[in-house]
């Protein structure tokens, strides 16, 4: 547990938790609905410590759900028996654990939205490469080392694909267990186009990236002009409180006048 300490909040109630997960067996009870939560750990962690992770994530939920159980009966009980205090509490137990998953799910979004801004400079410059005399193997590793940002979601793939590379695992593997860990459509397009033209090299393989770069610039534009939407309707409700606080300070002296 050491090593999820600076990721997750409250892991001096993880042992509790963790004995209430194995204790009523909740992994396997609601196998369904915990599996999704996992899909996403593997996106956002890989699959090495995807289980660990999905452990620690559901003790984070049970710690929730105990700490405002037990602060809404404390409180309940200060307030002689409010029972209105105590089905609030009962109301935020339900909520937070739901934020909590739902906030889970947009971390995997942005990662996967990272991903493809990112995806089309990589092949415009596995194409550079290429078409300079390269490899497809040597313009992935030029492609890692000359990254600007290495913490980035995609490089940070590539670097794990181009280390196994290194250690010489077969390319089709290593190219397969990418697509498997960024879990995008779009990357497995890629893999797979790299895979079907590699051995043949030359125009074919170059005609196939720019193809698909173009594909990706596309999606690209889109990303960014839903990016810039979201951005502003944020906007929205600021500016209207800021309006209504104009408006009560302009017009509250005359109204005390009146």
């Amino acid at each position: 547990m050491e090593q999820f300490k600076g990721q997750y909040p409250l892991m001096f109630l993880a042992p509790v938790s963790l004995f209430i997960v194995d204790k009523l067996k909740i992994m396997e009870r609601f196998y369904s609905q915990i599996a999704k939560i996992q899909q996403k750990m593997i996106s956002l962690y890989g699959n090495r410590t995807a289980l660990q992770h999905t452990r620690i994530y559901l003790a984070q939920l049970i710690s929730i759900v105990l700490i405002t159980i037990i602060g809404a009966l404390l409180f309940t009980a200060l307030a002689e028996g409010d029972m209105a205090i105590f089905v609030t509490g009962i109301f935020f137990a339900i909520l937070l654990p739901y934020a909590m998953i739902k906030k889970l799910a947009s971390q995997e979004k942005e990662r996967k939205d990272k991903i493809l801004l990112e995806l089309p400079e990589v092949v415009n410059k596995l194409i550079l490469l290429i078409n300079a005399g390269e490899t497809v193997q040597q313009a992935l590793v030029r492609c890692v080392t000359t990254a600007n940002d290495h913490n980035s979601p995609l490089i940070v793939e590539l670097t794990d694909a181009v280390n196994k590379m290194v250690s010489n695992e077969p390319f089709h593997q290593v190219l397969n267990d990418l697509s498997k860990k960024c879990g995008i459509q779009e990357i497995s397009i890629f893999t797979t186009t790299i895979l079907l033209n590699y051995r043949k090299g030359g125009n074919d393989l170059i005609l196939a990236l720019r193809e698909l770069s173009r594909d990706l610039w596309e999606k690209r534009k889109n990303i960014s002009k839903t990016k810039g939407e979201e951005a502003s309707s944020k906007l929205v409700f600021p500016l209207i409180l800021i309006f209504v606080a104009v408006m009560i300070i302009v017009g509250y002296p005359a109204i005390t006048i009146m």
